[in-house]
């Protein structure tokens, strides 16, 4: 998580590794219930929804290869526009893509929005047929919201409310808990939780911490916080981009070197001072513009967006932060891939908020090798200054050593079914 100091972090006292086996507990800071696989948005919900149901396909936490859910078997046509699947519960699966299609509050919508025919054959077959060519299209299947609401998941839930949603498998039972990240840390140390986010903050003081440094499980996602600009003139836009105080960003929201985001794919250009000195200097002779930069609620980006504005109004520029229902002319947010692809981020971009140029991206969702392609979509985006990115997210947790085989990928989701807890433990 990262922030703006260590003032809070807990004093250098062994946490107390200790819970009932086969019970694992963890805190999320914000979900909602009851829970649609559909509107599932953010970590914290894509991992409740995750346990409860299960995915057409799924990506292996390791490489990041599509693997198989409830479908077994997958090809496609030669120009990649037809897909067929073989799947247990196809007609289920097709109604969820299709209900997802129609749904214009679904967050992955954009990921089928484009089919013009998703069918089920028969009990067993399922096909679907795109617009345009998609090469790595199966990855699709793998989000929570391809998930069909009434197959079984990993686990059946036991209860449900808007502060304790309980599951349970034959080997596990998970309880997840509605907390600040204090009050979460707080728990922790009493040996309460088994999982939890680092508060704001907490992320270097935990990791200088002797007895929570090795519980202290950091992984950088694949996702950015980003300006995205709807109606601003592009010299103003690209004040913007050159000037965001990226370096401050880094130190007190990720917490983690390098973290600063200069593109969308891959490290970007880098800093540059003398573009940065240019801009600054050209600030008085821009049209003093008020830009209103809607911000959501999560108090880490909430923080992060007062760093940004307090930077650029310093250096003269007229933002103005305003929330998500107000009319604004530019959104700070949080973009986390939805599936384990370069491409996934520019994708979202383009096929969901029109940004960037679509037939660009349509092109480089065809090829085998559409690295040039990404970058040269990228390279319009920072020359235009549609979107300014501002970090890497890296996400922080601490993680019980009671807790075997919890892994995190880079999606920021953890695979519970793989997990096994201790009934006690003092060590790692």
């Amino acid at each position: 998580m990262g922030g703006c100091g260590s003032k809070h972090a807990a004093p250098a006292v062994e946490p107390i590794a200790s819970g009932p086996p086969n019970v694992v507990r963890v805190a999320l800071t914000s979900f909602r219930w009851p829970l649609d696989p559909a509107l599932a948005d953010g970590r914290d919900e894509t991992t409740i929804a995750r346990a409860l149901y299960a995915t057409p396909l799924r990506t292996d936490p390791a490489t990041g290869a599509v693997a198989p859910g409830l479908c077994s078997a997958w090809k496609a046509s030669p120009d990649f526009r037809d897909w067929t699947f073989t799947c247990s519960a196809a007609p289920s699966i097709a109604a969820a893509l299709r209900r997802v299609a129609r749904l214009k509050d679904a967050p992955s919508r954009w990921l089928f929005a484009d089919a013009t025919r998703i069918s089920a054959d028969t009990a067993t077959r399922l096909r679907i047929h795109l617009r345009f060519a998609w090469r790595r299209f199966p990855y699709a299947l793998t989000v929570v919201a391809a998930a069909p609401r009434f197959v079984a998941g990993p686990f059946r839930l036991v209860s449900g409310s808007a502060r304790r949603v309980v599951v349970r498998s034959p080997e596990l039972t998970v309880v997840f808990q509605r907390l600040g990240a204090y009050a979460a840390m707080r728990a922790f140390r009493r040996g309460q939780l088994d999982e939890t986010p680092v508060p704001l903050g907490d992320v270097a003081a935990d990791e200088d911490n002797p007895a929570l440094r090795d519980q202290v499980r950091t992984r950088r996602l694949l996702g950015l916080d980003l300006v995205v600009f709807h109606s601003v003139d592009p010299e103003l836009r690209r004040a913007y981009w050159q000037t965001a105080d990226r370096t401050d960003y880094e130190q007190l929201v990720p917490e983690q070197d390098g973290a600063s985001a200069f593109g969308l794919v891959g490290a970007g250009p880098g800093a540059d001072p003398g573009r940065f000195r240019q801009a600054t200097h050209g600030i008085p002779s821009l049209p003093r513009v008020l830009v209103r930069i809607a911000v959501p609620p999560d108090p880490v980006l909430r923080f992060g967006a007062r760093l940004l504005y307090a930077g650029w109004r310093d250096l003269g520029l007229g933002p103005r932060l305003t929330g998500e229902s107000s009319r604004a002319d530019a959104s700070f947010r949080r973009l986390l891939a939805v599936y384990p692809q370069a491409e996934a981020i520019l994708a979202e971009l383009a096929l969901r908020d029109g940004v960037g140029s679509r037939s660009g991206l349509v092109h480089a969702l065809a090829v085998t090798d559409q690295k040039e392609d990404l970058k040269r979509l990228d390279d319009r985006l920072r020359q235009t200054a549609a979107v300014v990115p501002i970090s890497w997210v890296v996400d922080a947790r601490l993680v019980s050593p009671r807790l075997e085989g919890w892994r995190e990928d880079v999606l920021g989701n953890v695979d519970y079914t793989a997990i096994r807890s201790r009934a006690s433990s003092r060590g790692p």
